[in-house]
């Protein structure tokens, strides 16, 4: 997928204090206030956006973000809006499994062992589906993955290559709040939060079970390998990632994910008047 044209721009998306004092802006170059979360273009800038004028061209799209960052949400909010299709590794790993494809029973062999799936056997099916047709008429969003270094470069190697490279960036403490949190209710499976989404009835709450990693030391060590991941990631996708500011309300974090996604759209059509791809 060759990214043909490159557009110089940088969008900020302001935290809630900022938005009290200083209006909504679109800057320029590499003089851009340093506190703004931005998106530069060309290879001197520190995240660079380039983007393929090719109209016809469906958008694919990658998520990150840590446990409890929203991604999920915001994976909903995405393809309801955009009709891009919503793909997830593991996902995809449980339904091959399901099938007894043959892909998924060698995934199985090593799952019953105890062992990580290896890498070659996920890219495989992350690809297999990434060629699929709807994928490739509609665009596709890829969720949490790639993983590390290694699934990147193997993504590389088949020329899947998102024009986006989203990055859901939540500050450890909120984390850390979210996941101690969450409370599950066994009998209907559905997820709680003891501050942010409290149980309807006392006869739930009395129910309510805590998963065994969701303690503030386990929750740790699991955002610390993530970062480290991530980062390895990122050295691959650098030119073309957007932060976006996880902290906020769902709608206020999906308005920054859909101005930048919206902006990017016109940037490679500029003569469509539509908002989605």
């Amino acid at each position: 997928m060759g990214l043909t044209a490159v557009v110089n721009t940088s969008i900020w998306f302001p935290s809630p204090s900022e938005s009290r004092h200083r209006p909504n802006r679109i800057f320029c170059g590499s003089n851009s206030p340093s506190s703004l979360v931005r998106i530069f273009c060309g290879s001197n800038s520190p995240s660079s956006l380039s983007v393929s004028s090719k109209s016809n061209e469906a958008l694919n799209v990658m998520i990150s973000g840590a446990p409890a960052s929203g991604k999920g949400t915001q994976c909903q909010l995405i393809t309801a809006k955009y009709g891009l299709v919503h793909i997830a590794a593991g996902d995809l790993l449980r339904a091959e499994i399901a099938t007894a494809s043959p892909i998924g029973n060698r995934a199985k062999q090593y799952m019953e062992k105890g062992l990580l799936v290896p890498d070659e056997i996920v890219v495989e099916m992350v690809k297999e589906r990434l060629l699929k047709p709807d994928s490739q008429q509609h665009g596709w969003l890829l969720d949490g993955y790639p993983r590390s270094l290694s699934q990147a470069t193997a993504l590389n190697s088949f020329s899947f290559r998102p024009h986006i490279f989203l990055l859901l960036d939540v500050s450890e403490h909120v984390l850390v709040d979210r996941v101690v949190g969450r409370r599950l209710d066994p009998l209907t499976g559905n997820i709680y939060h003891l501050k942010y989404s409290p149980p309807e009835t006392q006869e739930i709450a009395a129910r309510l079970t805590q998963r065994f990693d969701d303690s503030e030391e386990k929750v740790k060590l699991r955002l610390k390998t993530h970062h480290q991941n991530v980062d390895s990631v990122l050295s691959i996708y650098k030119d073309i990632t957007v932060k976006i500011n996880g902290n906020l309300s769902k709608d206020q974090v999906f308005a920054q994910i859909d101005t930048a996604l919206t902006t990017l759209i016109h940037q490679r059509n500029p003569a469509s008047g539509s908002l989605t791809p």
